[in-house]
């Protein structure tokens, strides 16, 4: 199942007028420090910006993989992504599910979160629908 992975970095943005929304702020400063070695590894990579902030979409074999990108607080730099893992379905379109290659993303943006930013971000399991897991610390 998906992480939501938080921390805080200040952000220099040279134009605020670019982002469609709030939630887009500095996600395209944090795409572009994660999309170096999202691009050593893994293949058909799109990034860019939408409405709800900005999202990086990449394959690992049949398994979907994103990184989706949130700006909680431009004062203070705090962000959120979703880490989410997915595998064609059965019929029709796929399923949201753990796999070895999601916790492979997890790790490194992980790390290189960390390398940026300072310290460690905080790592949070949730569901399919992005709330905490059942029995979750």
């Amino acid at each position: 199942m998906p992480y939501v992975l938080s921390f805080t970095k200040q952000v220099h943005v040279t134009d605020p007028d670019q982002y469609i929304n709030t939630c887009c702020y500095g996600g395209d400063i944090v795409s572009d420090r994660l999309l170096p070695s999202i691009r050593k590894r893994y293949e058909a990579i799109q990034a860019n910006q939408e409405d709800w902030g900005w999202f990086i979409w990449f394959r690992s074999g049949a398994v979907r993989l994103a990184v989706d990108i949130f700006c909680d607080d431009p004062g203070v730099g705090a962000f959120r992504m979703h880490l989410t893992s997915r595998t064609p379905g059965f019929l029709f379109g796929d399923s949201v599910i753990d796999t070895p290659e999601l916790e492979d993303l997890k790790q490194l943006v992980s790390d290189e979160i960390a390398n940026w930013a300072g310290s460690r971000p905080k790592l949070e399991p949730v569901d399919a629908n992005y709330l905490p897991r059942s029995g979750a610390a």
